[in-house]
Parts: structure tokens; C-alpha cells; sequence
């Protein structure tokens, strides 16, 4: 069978996979949390062996240590690392690759040919013996795996075909031996193409981070530096074509970036002077002078590579219960082809020989590896489409629950709006007061002041002459007060009226009101926006069968309600706290999986309590560790196209389990009648796995 990587918790150089996992948190071979100190490395594997597992991981590796490891259901060890298994082999010693590359072709072919020379008019002893000749050609890997197997006592699929092998050339079944021999052949390389294709595409996705990078020498020339020694504040230069090495921003230069293996966006992004580049983004054709923001291992780049590789320690009920299944199903299917070899004869149904060709067919066809396999891969693939597109998710769990989304409730600042303060709305309520004239006014006042509400008034208005201002004082939490051509001007909110002495009961809800001598002139309002894409995002939702949209937010009920109506939201709670939110979110996890989608460091305990939680962009770091999904894109469009993944996921990987269930079903009971022929039962196992493993990695071309 081919090597398949299901644990990328362990990939990498053994440097990269000791520090890879936190210690503290979780064990670098399988993901159990654990708290006892870093564990001693196994030179040859990556994970740590002195500290305690509730479970096993049965296999010799050849490292000299005893530890354990659950092997595939189909008896053949499957799991390595993207990086420690090469067409030359695998770095532990294991033979995962029956196939073997051109040779396999080489000894398909010719085996294919000797079968049909038995055909040509010679004695029956040498076509009997090209036949067998065949067999050995196309299955001697197979045959020698298969007898190392029944040494360790693990029936495997290799074991039970060397078994009906030699049972039915026994038997004078020279034809349909070798039959099955090339057929199974032919389908382990067919199969090791489809999940090999499968796992370069998706490994191609930890390849997006350049080992070095040009940096500025004291003698004012740019020479190369291992990437991972550079601290931040160096600068670095990035010449048209490379990848960018670490977070940096621009200091000069001007350029067209590729974004897409880190947002999904195929059009080029213009960056000049002051403008962030994220380490993994490509240079197309101006040199950029750049002053780093972050470390190697801190940088975009790094922490989607770290994110990705960690996504297959958290597995989801799917793949546990497959993996229960084929504990519980391989030792059924064994003693039910013992039962069919005998129990008939003792009842006089027939002689043995009869039955035991007929539980060989059974034991055959039997093999779960279309599941072990296949669901797995399903699972990888989305998480390897997802990856592509700017959406990073944390294992197969987040997946599934994505998928079942009911509820899908959001933060506001900064999630469902820019975080960007601009003036909404200019009402003057003077009748000789133009709405350019109050905006002036209040932008000569808010010009003195560095409140966000007070720079969104300035900015709206531009550069303001100041020169006729006498006297100026800012209330901390009310506005500012100033004098200007011998007139007191007050620019802030109700409070700042109201200590005044104005009465504030008939004016309309606003955030700032501009009053001229106690008289009160009009006012702005000032709002957070709503970002351009959050409305039909929230219309997508309904349409993919969300039941329920609601906005969670520390703002005051005014403004939250306001955003509500506007971007089409079910309901929203205002002015909570982080605790208030954590509340509510129980409450409405309730009635169905439910999504919270945030993007600060308030956001992290309503994100590790959702089923779903989902991270805007890369920005806070504890938001992104207690999310299971990250948009590294920052754009609330991807949610959706999230769900949408997840879903079809989903339904690729049910499709799988009743398809091979159902084909092995029928083979089974049609074996265990005498009408199924060993070549049946090879497309039930190889057959069938290679079908599911195809139809998994269309989930690889999702648009």
C-alpha cells in the first residue's frame, strides 16, 4: 500500500519537530495533551517516548526503543510524515510502498506478457509454470510482506493474497493465481499514484517559506542570511521573482505582490512605501527595500505552515469511527471465513477444500482499506483545499462541525465592520447652518483632540485653519470646549451638554453634537462600517441552511442595532462584556452547531467555547490559537466559501463509506455463496479503494 501522511504533527526536521508542539500541551507523535516535561526525541521518528499515553502505538521501528503504535486496520503501517518518506523509501525502516515506481510497471508488464504466452499451443506443465512465473513476478514484494506479516502474527491484505495464491495454484488454479497477483498489483501502483498526487499537492502547501534572505550589511551591500537568524528591525531586500522571507513593511521601493498561496486572491496587490508584507507573498517586478516586523517562526508563513501541519492531531468523529469499525470489524471478518471454512463441512455442506476457496474470496474482499484510506484522505484533501484559499482549519473535528453550522454568530468591531471610525451622518439642525459648515466647525474643535471620533471628524473634513481658536480644553469621556471669534463652542457628547447646563431630553441619538453659546447647532454621528462584503456574506449563510445569524458586541445598543439592520443579522446583544459573551453564546449553542467568528484578544474565550471558532486574519495571536479556523485572508466572504467546503467534505467522505460498505457487502455474500471469483474480491479491496481514493481528492479541485 502507499505511504500516507497521517500525522503531520511529525514532519519536518527533527529540530522543526521538537519544537513544533507545545510540550505542554500536546504529545508530538499523536496529539494527546499531556503536562510532564519535553520528552527525549526518537532519532528516527520525531515523537517522544518517557512520557504516559492512554492509548497505544503499536510497531517495531527499528529505533532501537519499545514503544507502541495502532497500526492500519489493513495491517500495513501507514503513518509517516510528508518529509520522512521518499520514493526511496521510508525513513523508519517501514516498506509502506508496495508499489515501487518504474520497477512496479516493469514487473506488471512483463508478468502480463508471460501470462499470455500460456496461452501460445505448449505442454500443460509450462504453461502452468509461465503462470506461476507471473505470479512472481508481479507480486514478489507483495508475496514478501505478506509472509513477514504472518510472522508477526498480523493478517494483512498481503498475507491473505499470498495465502489464496498458493492455495488456488494448489488446487491446479494456475490462471486465476496470477490473475489476482497482476490485477492487485496493478492496483497498489494505480492506488499509490492517486494518494501520492494527492499528498504533493497538499504538501506543496509547507513550501511557501524561503530558508533565506537578503540582508543589509554594514558596508551597505545585501548578501544572504539564514532567514531564521534575522531579529526584527533588520533590513532586507526582496528583488522581483523571490518569495518574502519574514513580515516586513516597505520602506522603499514599489512593487506588484502575489498574495494567493496565503489569501487565495489571484489578482496582484500594488505595495510602496509604508505598506505590510506577509513572509510567503511573491515579488513580481519592483525591488522593495523592507525593515522586518517579526521573526522566522513568527512570520505568516511559518505560522500557516505550523497550522496546517497540526491540523491532523484533532480527528473528528468520522475518522474515530472508522478507526473503532476496522478494530472491531477485522477480527469479525477473520473468524467469519474460519466459521465458513468449517462449519459448513461439519453440517455436510461440502468438503473443506470447496469452503476454503470460498473464505479465501471472503477474507479477501474483506480488507477496510478503502476506509482506512480513503476518509482520511477525504479529510486531508479538504482541509488541503481549504488551505489553498486562504482558510486554515484545524483538523477534521472543526470540519464536521463546520459543516453541521446552525448558528453563526459574530463579533462586531473589526468582524462584521471595518474597525475603521468615519462620519455616517451630518444633521444640522440651524437652518442658516450648511452640513459643510458644521462639519468645519466641529473639525476646527476635534482637531486639538487624538480621540478616534474626534480624528474620523477631521479626516472626513481635511486639513482645517485653526488660526481663529483662542482657548481650548478637552473633558476626558465628553468632548472638547473651545473659543472662537468670541463665541464658546462645545463639541462632544450629551454628557458635555448636560454639564453645561443644556437640556439634552429632545435631541436626537448621536455621538457628537456641535452647540454655539448654549445654543445647539447640529450633530454627527460617527459609526464603525460595515465592511463591504458582510451583507451578502450573511445572505450566503441562510442559503447554505444557517438558521440563525446574531451579533455579539461590547458597543452601546444604538449603533449595534443600527449594524444589525444594515448588514441583515437575526438579532444582536449590545454592550456586553467578554464574560456577557461567553454567556449568550451557551445559550445559543443550544439549538444547533454554532460558528463564532471573531478578531481580537477579547474574542479568544467566546472563540474556544464555540463549536466553530473562526479567526479573522493573522493579526492576534491568542484569537488564532483558540480558533479552529483561521481567514487569513481577513475577508468574511471566505466564510461561506468555508461552510461550502466543509459540506461537500462531508458528503465525499459518507459517499466513500457506503460505496465501499456496499460494494464489499455484495462481494462478501456473494463469495460466501460460491459466486463471487477471487478477482471480484481483489476490485472489492484494491478496486474499490483506488475508486475512493479518486473520488477524495476531487475534493483537491473545489472552486
Amino acid at each position: 500500500m502507499p505511504s500516507f501522511p497521517w500525522d503531520w504533527s511529525t514532519s519536518g526536521t527533527r529540530k522543526e519537530r521538537e519544537t513544533m508542539v507545545d510540550p505542554k500541551h500536546a504529545c508530538t507523535c499523536c496529539g494527546q495533551e499531556r503536562q510532564e516535561p519535553k520528552a527525549e526525541v526518537c532519532p528516527n521518528h520525531g515523537h517522544e517516548h518517557n512520557h504516559r499515553h492512554e492509548h497505544e502505538h503499536e510497531h517495531d521501528c527499528g529505533c532501537g526503543c519499545s514503544h507502541a503504535r495502532q497500526s492500519c486496520a489493513c495491517g500495513l503501517d501507514h503513518d509517516i510524515s510528508l518529509d520522512s518518506c521518499t520514493d526511496e523509501g521510508c525513513g523508519c525502516g517501514h516498506d509502506h510502498d508496495h508499489a515501487g515506481g518504474k520497477s512496479a510497471w516493469i514487473a506488471i508488464i512483463a508478468a502480463a506478457v508471460l501470462a499470455g504466452l500460456s496461452f501460445l499451443p505448449v505442454p500443460e506443465l509450462a504453461s502452468d509454470l509461465m503462470l506461476a512465473a507471473s505470479a512472481v513476478i508481479a507480486g514478489l514484494p507483495l508475496f514478501w510482506t505478506g509472509v513477514k506479516s504472518m510472522i508477526r502474527i498480523r493478517l494483512d491484505e498481503t498475507a491473505l493474497l499470498l495465502i489464496a495464491v498458493v492455495a488456488a495454484m494448489a488446487l491446479g488454479e494456475f490462471w486465476e493465481g496470477a490473475l489476482v497477483t497482476i490485477l492487485f498489483r496493478l492496483g497498489n501502483q494505480l492506488e499509490s499514484i492517486a494518494v501520492t498526487r494527492s499528498k504533493k499537492s497538499i504538501a506543496a502547501l509547507t513550501k511557501i517559506r524561503p530558508e533565506t534572505a537578503n540582508l543589509l550589511q554594514e558596508n551597505g551591500s545585501y548578501a544572504p542570511a539564514a532567514a531564521d537568524s534575522i531579529p526584527v528591525g533588520s533590513q532586507i531586500l526582496i528583488r522581483p521573482g523571490e518569495r518574502v522571507p519574514l513580515d516586513a513593511v516597505v520602506e522603499s521601493g514599489e512593487s506588484m505582490v502575489d498574495t494567493a498561496v496565503l489569501t487565495g486572491e489571484s489578482l496582484p496587490r500594488q505595495v510602496a512605501c509604508g505598506d505590510e508584507l506577509l513572509s510567503g507573498m511573491v515579488n513580481r517586478d519592483g525591488a522593495l527595500h523592507c525593515r522586518t516586523t517579526n521573526t522566522f517562526s513568527d512570520s505568516a508563513a511559518s505560522r500557516i505552515i505550523q497550522l496546517v501541519q497540526e491540523s491532523s492531531a484533532k480527528k473528528g468523529n468520522t475518522e474515530k469511527l472508522i478507526s473503532k469499525f476496522s478494530r472491531i470489524y477485522t477480527p469479525c471478518i477473520i473468524l467469519a471465513a474460519v466459521l465458513l471454512t468449517f462449519l459448513p463441512p461439519v453440517l455436510g455442506m461440502g468438503s473443506v477444500s470447496v469452503w476454503l476457496s470460498r473464505a479465501l474470496v471472503f477474507l479477501v474482499a474483506s480488507c477496510p482499506c478503502a476506509l482506512v484510506i480513503s476518509i482520511p484522505l477525504s479529510f486531508f484533501a479538504g482541509i488541503g483545499a481549504g488551505s489553498r484559499r486562504g482558510v486554515l482549519v484545524k483538523g477534521s473535528k472543526s470540519l464536521e462541525a463546520l459543516a453541521k453550522t446552525r448558528n453563526a454568530v459574530f463579533d462586531k468591531t473589526g468582524t462584521l465592520t471595518t474597525g475603521k471610525l468615519s462620519v455616517v451622518d451630518i444633521v444640522p439642525l440651524d437652518k442658516s447652518l450648511s452640513a459643510e459648515e458644521l462639519l468645519r466647525l466641529s473639525a476646527v474643535g476635534e482637531s486639538f483632540s487624538a480621540h478616534p471620533m474626534a480624528q474620523a471628524v477631521v479626516t472626513r473634513h481635511g486639513p482645517v485653519d485653526t488660526s481663529a481658536v483662542t482657548s481650548y480644553q478637552e473633558l476626558p469621556g465628553m468632548g472638547v470646549v473651545y473659543q472662537m471669534d468670541e463665541s464658546q463652542y462645545l463639541c462632544g457628547g450629551e454628557r458635555l451638554l448636560a454639564k453645561f447646563g443644556m437640556d439634552t431630553s429632545s435631541l436626537p441619538q448621536a455621538n457628537i453634537y456641535l452647540a454655539k453659546n448654549g445654543d445647539v447647532l447640529g450633530y454627527l454621528t460617527v459609526a464603525d462600517t460595515l465592511r463591504p462584503d458582510a451583507k451578502e456574506t450573511l445572505a450566503q449563510l441562510k442559503k447554505l441552511g444557517v438558521e440563525q445569524t446574531v451579533i455579539l458586541t461590547g458597543d452601546n445598543a444604538h449603533t449595534a442595532e443600527a449594524i444589525r439592520a444594515e448588514s441583515g443579522a437575526d438579532r444582536v446583544w449590545a454592550e456586553l462584556l467578554p464574560a456577557d459573551k461567553v454567556s449568550h453564546l451557551e445559550t445559543i449553542k443550544q439549538s444547533g452547531s454554532t460558528v463564532f467568528v471573531g478578531d481580537g484578544m477579547n474574542d479568544a474565550p467566546v472563540l474556544a467555547m464555540a463549536n466553530v471558532g473562526v479567526a479573522m486574519g493573522l493579526g492576534t495571536d491568542a484569537a488564532i490559537e483558540a480558533a479552529d479556523v483561521v481567514l487569513v485572508s481577513d475577508k468574511l466572504s471566505d466564510l461561506p466559501q468555508a461552510i461550502k467546503l466543509a459540506k461537500r467534505t462531508m458528503s465525499i467522505a459518507r459517499f466513500n463509506i457506503v460505496f465501499a460498505l456496499g460494494i464489499k457487502g455484495i462481494v462478501l455474500i456473494l463469495g460466501a455463496c460460491g459466486l463471487a471469483a477471487m478477482w471480484m474480491a481483489v476490485f472489492a479491496d484494491v478496486g474499490v479503494s483506488i475508486l475512493a481514493v479518486l473520488n477524495a481528492t476531487r475534493i483537491l479541485r473545489t472552486k
